[in-house]
């Protein structure tokens, strides 16, 4: 180790000789010079502290801790990227990796298969959600995080792996051998028809060749009869910037600037135009977007709107408005740095947060409303900047009520599905026509109780806790305890009425995903969607349509 910490040190302090002189080429220049100087400590600290710390230190681990805490005081996305996570980042950009093809999650100790891919590995070899992975290559697993396991999990295609695997019901841990392959997740996991002339494309990331797919679910679609479409962003957290300009381009005729970025130097700077033969400049079109349409998202849907190219629907967008640029380091890590904001067509930025106060350390403070900018469409409708996309037709927040969030983080939902249903249920539950009845609810509500699931509300905890109080000071209020207590009981029992479609929604969906996939959830969803039927609206009503995009009538519409 020591002499490992002496090769450490003996990089650091070439690496400060090599730099030092080419900062200071001009002594005039101060920020040359104080980037030179912390060098020169930073080493200085490093090397005491390697000589004379009390216990032995692991350099390398001293050292990522430093850099992550220098990256977390400038912005959330400017992050080091080591060696060791460098294939996992690459794999989030192409959208594929080789593996079983099933998504984990950690639960109590143990890490448990909530999702089975279509088709994948995993599905051929039986695996069912609800599994519990407790050995990889006859290792134990218990108390690895997901990383590590993720890590045993994917490999090289073709390469074979042995898990020990625990179902409800069966004594024994099963051996289960499965192959990995190339698993390849799809940006558009489902595309499809919401009547005889509304198309619907849901594009859930923008990895490399997302384009193509959607260009290819277009191309389906209008052979197949669609007039018009749906172009589904909510909950895309964004991903490559020029997958965005190419799906742009698709709507949008060539030459017509998409975005542009500016920086602290020349080299960030860029304009971006379309470039290709468009797939059609005039279809109706609708953007769906929520909080959560995050980067890529926004350009596509805040180009189509200062384009006038397309209606959006939905919520404000989550402002990010910041360009990241991958910079190759040496042993083979990276670091993804924030070098510019990005500006669509009408000139404005959508970046929500101001990182640049640094004594916030990186948390940022979004931009004071009297900052706000107002910009102005082609057809000259008038739109902000500053605080995301703002929607052309606003649809009401969708939100997990407090009984089914307590109901989701006890994965009683999980359990019930797990149990209740299995792949053969297919032949008579259609996506079409299923609704969760009442006696699935009320069956739904006996596993619930059966598997001792209580919900404590907020005032409950709250009640508990000035009981407590008055017990420590001796105050006794036991009859007025006593009636609060039954009121909260008799008001946490009443949220299954109250909160009962809410319930039934969440169990569809949780069903929808167990039986058909990805896929089955997005299309049943289609069915049952505000947002959906918000678009399916206008798109049935051309006059509105042409209004809003006219600035006559909506959010946007002309002073």
């Amino acid at each position: 180790m020591k002499l490992f910490n002496s090769y450490i040190f003996r990089i650091l302090f070439l690496t400060v000789l090599f730099v030092s002189p080419l900062l200071l080429t001009s002594y005039d220049d101060t920020r040359n010079f104080e980037i030179s100087k912390n060098l020169d400590i930073f080493y200085s600290i490093f090397q005491e502290i390697n000589t004379h710390y009390v216990d032995e230190i692991d350099p390398g681990e001293l050292m990522s801790y430093t850099i992550e805490k220098m990256l977390e005081s400038l912005d959330p996305y400017t992050t080091y990227i080591p060696e060791s996570d460098v294939e996992r980042f690459k794999m989030m950009t192409k959208g594929e990796y080789g593996g079983i093809g099933a998504m984990i999650g950690k639960r109590d100790s143990v890490m448990m298969i909530s999702e089975i891919f279509e088709g994948s590995p995993a599905y051929k070899a039986g695996l069912l959600p609800g599994d519990i992975i407790v050995s990889v290559e006859n290792r134990s697993i218990i108390g690895k995080s997901r990383e590590e396991i993720h890590e045993l999990l994917q490999g090289q295609p073709g390469t074979t792996l042995i898990l020990g695997v625990q179902r409800k019901g069966v004594q024994q841990t099963k051996s289960v051998s499965i192959k990995r392959e190339n698993i390849n997740l799809k940006s558009v996991p489902y595309y499809g028809f919401i009547d005889k002339s509304i198309g619907y494309i849901k594009l859930n990331q923008f990895t490399q060749n997302c384009a193509v797919e959607v260009r290819t679910a277009c191309n389906d679609l209008r052979t197949k009869g669609a007039t018009s479409l749906i172009l589904d962003l909510r909950d895309n957290p964004g991903g490559l910037l020029l997958e965005a300009i190419q799906i742009t381009n698709l709507f949008v005729a060539q030459n017509k600037k998409i975005v542009y970025t500016k920086g602290k130097n020349k080299i960030a700077e860029s304009t971006f135009y379309t470039k290709d033969v468009p797939w059609d400049t005039n279809i109706p079109l609708v953007v769906l977007v929520n909080q959560y349409s995050a980067s890529a998202s926004e350009i596509v849907s805040g180009a189509l709107q200062d384009l006038d190219r397309a209606v959006v629907i939905g919520n404000q967008t989550f402002g990010k408005g910041l360009v990241q640029t991958r910079k190759d380091l040496a042993h083979n890590s990276l670091l993804k740095v924030t070098t510019s904001k990005y500006y669509i067509p009408s000139g404005r930025c959508i970046q929500k947060m101001d990182y640049s106060n640094h004594s916030y350390r990186g948390k940022g403070v979004a931009f004071a409303d009297s900052l706000h900018k107002i910009f102005f469409t082609e057809n000259k409708r008038p739109v902000k900047d500053g605080g995301g996309v703002i929607p052309d037709i606003f649809v009401r927040i969708d939100t997990n009520t407090v009984l089914v969030k307590a109901l989701k983080n006890e994965y009683v939902f999980d359990d019930f599905v797990n149990s209740s249903f299995t792949f053969a249920d297919t032949s008579h539950v259609r996506i079409s026509s299923f609704a969760v009845d009442e006696s699935l609810y009320q069956s739904f509500r006996t596993f619930a109780s059966e598997r001792k699931f209580t919900y404590v509300s907020e005032s409950e905890k709250k009640l508990q806790n000035v009981i407590a109080e008055l017990k420590r000071e001796n105050i006794s209020a036991n009859q007025e305890i006593s009636e609060l207590q039954k009121k909260i009981t008799a008001s946490q029992m009443a949220l299954y009425t109250t909160e009962k479609e809410y319930i039934k929604q969440e169990l569809a969906q949780y069903i929808m995903l167990r039986l058909y996939f990805e896929r089955g959830k997005i299309q049943y969803n289609t069915l049952h969607d505000d947002y959906v039927s918000q678009a399916t609206r206008i798109l049935q009503q051309p006059k509105e349509y042409n209004d809003i995009l006219q600035g006559i009538r909506g959010v946007h519409k002309k002073m």
